[in-house]
């Protein structure tokens, strides 16, 4: 009798983890329904839109239609243009900054290099050389700003720089 009933708990554990599995399957097959008749419904969803261009373009005459992508061409390729100038002068304006940003950090340099000296000539030659930098960058930044403005670009980084050069001036 104790056979029998080892027997049937072995069973019905078998039974159980069958269970188990066929309800992750179920639930596998569940996802993967829901998913599909997701999609189904896009696929309807895009095919009812294509049918509503459709008849509204068939109710167009052709030359509209051809006009309207030739403007959209020009529009496209004069916005391009306009990308392709407007990523030249950020180049141009990045590569004047980190002119301007190299002669900065060699002025800090002898800054503080002739500070370390404590020659009060070289330092006020080096002050005066600061500012004048400092004028050029500012300008320039503000150039940049004007350009961003207009055409919403900006260089952050190099105004974190300049504040990060001028708290290790103040540092020593």
């Amino acid at each position: 009798m104790s056979c029998t009933i080892e027997k049937a708990l072995a069973d019905a554990k078998a039974l159980v983890e069958r269970l188990r599995d066929h309800d992750d399957a179920a639930e596998s097959l569940i996802e993967q329904t829901t998913a599909l008749s997701k999609r189904v419904e896009a696929m309807k969803q895009y095919q009812e839109e294509i049918q509503e261009l459709n008849e509204v373009a068939r109710h167009r005459p052709r030359s509209t239609l051809v006009m309207g992508i030739q403007q959209e061409n020009r529009q496209i390729r004069e916005l391009q243009q306009e990308n392709k100038e407007l990523r030249t002068s950020l180049e141009e304006h990045q590569s004047a900054l980190e002119l301007i940003m190299s002669k900065y950090r060699e002025q800090m340099f002898r800054l503080l290099m002739a500070s370390k000296k404590e020659d009060p000539g070289i330092i006020m030659k080096l002050k005066e050389q600061h500012s004048k930098i400092d004028m050029v960058h500012r300008s320039n930044c503000e150039g940049v700003s004007l350009d961003a403005t207009r055409h919403t670009l900006e260089a952050p980084q190099h105004g974190l720089e300049r504040r990060h050069l001028e708290a290790n001036q103040n540092v020593h």
